[in-house]
Formats: structure tokens, sequence, C-alpha cells
């Protein structure tokens, strides 16, 4: 019996170390594969949220007085580098309408061909995004038109600044759509709350209507797919909203203008299409 014991027990313990080994062997390929594939992972879309739209203007004095008589506070001036001044605006969220002007008198200089081109206009919007690397490579697979990953400078509300990874949809002017990544310094400060709160009370963007040529719409379509938190239809429109459940907009399609009939990769935000939530 006892040599007995000495043969069986030798081996059960070999045997349960060999299950053990296998076990955790799978459970090291499983991770392996799983940190792998992270990039491609879809990412947490309440952490993507609308979070600045840009104005060029003709004349930034015109534009600027405009927002301030209907009740908000500007925050003035801020030149960079390469001649453009701006002036920004707050909204209670966090979230900020960016008022620019080129100093240029270069007839060549492409801020003043497009004032020349379409006056007055939106000019970008950017999604603030925590998951950039994964959003990108998941666009990238949807066969969205991307350009490439670049790095740019992010301006703080106290006038520090960070290098934010970033990219944009290619092909679809007078309006750039681009995403950056998430700033993690704390948003909030005295300065901030100063600025944000406007008589007229604005929270923060609530609806963006686009107009859209046939090909932008359609990998717009796509994005909205990716990135919104959710998606209704309503009539016959669609609409999407991004961001999370307390800080949200809508985005909708408005029926081709006649400007931008025919034309594939034409995207604009026109006048009047841009509401507030109080």
């Amino acid at each position: 019996m006892n040599a007995t014991s000495e043969v069986k027990v030798p081996f059960f313990v070999d045997l349960h170390n060999m299950k053990r080994l296998g076990f955790l062997l799978i459970l090291l390929i499983y991770n392996v594969l799983w940190a792998g594939n992270i990039p491609a992972q879809n990412p947490d879309l309440s952490g993507i949220r609308l979070a600045r739209i840009t104005y060029l203007a003709s004349n930034l004095d015109s534009l600027t007085r405009s927002y301030i008589k209907r009740g908000y506070t500007i925050k003035q001036g801020k030149r960079d580098a390469d001649g453009i001044f701006s002036n920004s605006i707050l909204l209670s969220d966090g979230s900020e309408i960016i008022l620019e002007a080129t100093l240029s008198t270069d007839p060549n200089d492409w801020h003043n061909i497009a004032t020349k081109k379409y006056g007055t206009h939106a000019a970008g919007i950017a999604f603030e995004v925590e998951d950039i690397d994964s959003l990108y490579q998941l666009l990238q697979r949807e066969n969205i038109p991307l350009g490439g990953k670049a790095f740019i400078k992010q301006y703080r509300n106290d006038e520090t600044f960070y290098i934010a990874k970033a990219f944009a949809l290619d092909s679809c002017a007078p309006l750039d759509v681009v995403f950056y990544a998430k700033d993690t310094a704390v948003l909030h400060s005295p300065e901030f709350d100063s600025l944000s709160h406007h008589s007229n009370h604005v929270y923060r963007f609530d609806w963006v209507l686009l107009s859209a040529g046939i090909s932008v719409e359609r990998n717009l379509r796509s994005v909205f797919e990716v990135i919104s938190t959710w998606k209704l239809h309503e009539g016959c429109c669609d609409f999407w909203r991004v961001g999370p459940a307390d800080d949200f907009c809508f985005f909708r399609f408005e029926p081709p203008l006649k400007k931008n009939i025919g034309i594939n990769n034409w995207l604009s935000i026109e006048p009047d299409n841009i509401y507030f939530a109080y």
C-alpha cells in the first residue's frame, strides 16, 4: 500500500500541475490575443463628444460683436505664430466656439481664399476622444477616407497647452472634421467658470445640421454609426446623438443645397444651423 501510494501520489501531483500549467498557458494566450486587439476594440462612445466649432471670419470684430449682443462672454485675443488671431467662447460643459481670422494680406493664404469663396463660415468641427488610436483603426476598417495621424497643439483655458494625437476626415471642404485626444488635465478652474457662465445660460451645443454632398454624407453616416451613442429616425430623417447621456449633441443632415448639388466632397454648416441647450 505504501509503495502504491508512493507511485500514485506523485502522478496525481504531476497531473494536477500539468492541468494548472495548461490553464495558465491558455490564459496567457488569451491575454496576449486580447492585448493585441486592444487598438481595434470599439472605443467607449461616451468618451467621444463635440468639443469645438470654429468660424473663419472676414471681419473678426463684427462676428465677435454679434455674439456679445447675444449675451456671450468673449475671451479675447490669442495670436498664433502663423498670423491667426482668435477669440473664444466657453460653454458651460467645456465646449468652445472659436472665432478666428487671419492677419495675412497674402491673397494666396488659404484663409483669405476660403473667406473670399465662402464668406464668414463654419470652418471646423472637432471631437474630443478618449481612445484616439482605437477610433482611428475602427474608422479605417469602415473604409472612411482619413488623413494621416498627427500631433497638434491644444490650448487649455489657462493658456498652457498639451500635445494631442489627432486625425481628420479627408476631402470635405469647406468644413474640416477633426478628432483629437482628450486632455487629462483638470478642465474646470475659477477662470473657466467665470468665462463659461453666460447671461443667456447656454450650456452646450444641442443640434448641428449638416449640408453634405453625396459621397461625404455617405462617409459621415458611417462615422456617426461608429461614434453615436443613440440613433433615431423621424419622418424622412435619421439623426444621431454623440456624447454621454448628460453632455451630448444631435447631428442631422439637411437636404442638399443648390450650391453643392452634384459636388460629392462638400460639407458645411449653414448659418443658423447650430442650436444650443439652455
